[in-house]
């Protein structure tokens, strides 16, 4: 049968999809055009949204991941579980499935054939209807063939996307509850070194602590010389001497020489100091005393004593020598306030922790005072022209009518020599007069580099000539002070309170030429209160004349913004 409506073999080829129809490779020629650019469109889109959703998730949820690694983990799980479950309900149900939606349940190839067949019969023997019905099945069957083909690939995919997917997730979980781990380890491994630490400044305290036992082992020494003097010192009394004129020169030389001999046995080292139990501190009493009851202090600061230190720690902060200190303890108990002839022996007090109250007149001129410490000490009219006192500490004193200037060869008296000199030179580099009170005491032509003035009141005392290059007197409070000649390089003025508003102008004019910037620095106004809670202003009543400072303006110094040194 031939005509219009016939179908031969190419149409059904067509029907069937043969590659080899020439009459439609140019469709398949198109599709294949087609499907690199939606797959191309694809991947670009997918990139795209694992862009969006992986940096913020690289930037905001590493520390979630970390911290809940394994919850993550079991969720991926979960995840797959039930994809699974769901995957595998649709291939056992595919049928039911299938004839829901296609009404078939079979799509095998070979049925392609029969409905075909009978599109080919009913179109030749121009049975419209019936046509279209065999038309209809064919085309339900070839649906169902292409739904089943997809629906298969993307089973394929979905398992194959979905255990790459839980091997990166697994791997990643498992990397992160690793990072996790790490980090309690750092955290075990910085406690671990905090406690070596520790442990090793345990082990440098008992090591100190060694060396202090060994060290004062002279301390019986230094007892039987104090009763050497106690008794040389009754017998001078008993003999009719005056107390008032007992010195050094009425001590039996095998006692002088046991004070030079012990002076250069002791050694310095560090002991334990109890925070708070200095009982010259007045303010620290105070405090150790309110701190019983914070409840009872309005202003909760003055209990502040600086940060809490650990056992290890309270070791005084530099080595020093009580036993030298109680050396020089015993001799100006005991009325001997000279020591020249010491030190021309060869006394060596450097390092010594003076720690007696009042030091009234004790002459110790050329003597070696390194490192040694006066703190709260009330230092009246004391004389240390020509010592080194470099890096001594004479913080929290009063010094009062004393005298450090250097001394001129005219005064320095036999057994000592300045010959070719004009003068023998007082040594203070770095020495410490933090937070005393200074009143009408003599620093001129001191070698005095780095000296620290900061929070003392300097009232009438005289710099003239001093290299004091370096000074701090940072919150200082100085009062009718001269520095005439003085060299002042990278003076530090920051916070100090003066009386006169011409006191930079002033102080450029007097020290030694270009020493000083006076454009570094700038006057503020101080209300009379703010100078009233100054800390060393009550101890300053006591000595300074009330003219020198009551009812004056007080300014404050501090350094131009803009100015560099």
């Amino acid at each position: 049968m031939t005509g219009d409506g016939d179908l031969d073999a190419m149409d059904l080829d067509a029907v069937l999809g043969d590659e080899e129809n020439s009459a439609l490779k140019p469709q398949a020629s198109n599709q294949a055009r087609a499907r690199p650019a939606y797959r191309g469109g694809t991947a670009i889109l997918v990139f795209v949204l694992g862009v969006a959703c992986g940096i913020p998730a690289a930037i905001f949820m590493p520390g979630f991941l970390t911290d809940h690694g394994s919850v993550v983990l079991g969720i991926v799980l979960g995840a797959l579980l039930f994809a699974l479950v769901v995957l595998s309900l649709i291939f056992v149900f595919r049928q039911p499935l299938w004839r829901w939606v296609f009404q078939r349940t079979e799509v095998e190839v070979t049925q392609f054939a029969g409905p075909l067949a009978d599109v080919a019969r009913y179109a030749a023997g121009q049975q419209v209807n019936e046509a279209t019905q065999a038309a209809k099945s064919f085309a339900e069957i070839a649906l169902a063939r292409y739904a089943w083909i997809t629906t298969r690939r993307w089973l394929v995919a979905s398992i194959t996307g979905l255990i790459a997917a839980m091997a990166a997730l697994a791997g990643s979980a498992l990397l992160f509850e690793q990072n996790k781990l790490l980090r309690v380890q750092s955290g075990l491994l910085v406690e671990q070194n905090q406690r070596i630490d520790f442990q090793n400044a345990l082990i440098d305290t008992q090591i100190q602590l060694a060396e202090a036992e060994r060290s004062a082992q002279i301390g019986p020494e230094v007892v039987e010389i104090g009763a050497l003097i106690g008794a040389e010192r009754q017998r001078y009394l008993d003999g009719g001497g005056d107390i008032e004129n007992f010195g050094l020169g009425d001590l039996s030389s095998s006692t002088r020489g046991r004070i030079v001999a012990a002076s250069l046995v002791a050694r310095p080292y560090r002991y334990l100091s109890p925070s708070n139990a200095n009982p010259r501190d007045t303010d620290g009493l105070m405090r150790t005393a309110l701190a019983r009851r914070p409840d009872a202090v309005a202003n909760q600061s003055v209990l502040d004593d600086g940060p809490a230190r650990p056992e290890a720690e309270r070791l005084v902060d530099r080595a020093v020598s009580p036993e030298r200190g109680d050396l020089l303890t015993m001799l100006t108990a005991n009325g001997v306030l000279e020591t020249e002839a010491l030190t021309f022996l060869g006394a060596d007090f450097s390092f010594a922790e003076f720690r007696r109250e009042v030091a009234g007149g004790l002459s110790m001129r050329h003597a070696r005072l390194a490192f040694a410490d006066f703190s709260w000490t009330r230092m009246i009219e004391c004389r240390f022209g020509a010592a080194q006192l470099d890096h001594a500490r004479i913080e929290n004193a009063v010094v009062r009518g004393s005298d450090f200037s250097s001394l001129a060869a005219a005064q320095v008296a036999a057994p000592f020599s300045a010959a070719g000199l004009d003068y023998l030179p007082t040594s203070m580099a770095g020495i410490s007069f933090q937070g005393s009170v200074i009143h009408a005491t003599g620093f001129a032509r001191v070698n005095a580099i780095a000296p620290v003035f900061d929070g003392a009141v300097v009232a009438m005392a005289d710099f003239t000539g001093a290299s004091i290059g370096g000074a701090s007197f940072r919150d200082a409070m100085i009062i009718d002070s001269v520095f005439e000649g003085a060299s002042l390089l990278s003076m530090d003025l920051e916070g100090a309170i003066v009386f006169e508003q011409t006191f930079l102008a002033r102080l450029k004019q007097a020290a030694a030429p270009g020493s000083f910037v006076a454009e570094r620095w700038t006057l503020a106004p101080v209300p009379a209160g703010e100078v009233a809670s100054h800390p060393g202003y009550v101890e300053m009543t006591n000595h300074v004349p009330e003219s020198a400072y009551a009812g004056l303006q007080a300014w404050r110094i501090s350094r131009v913004a803009q100015a560099q040194d």
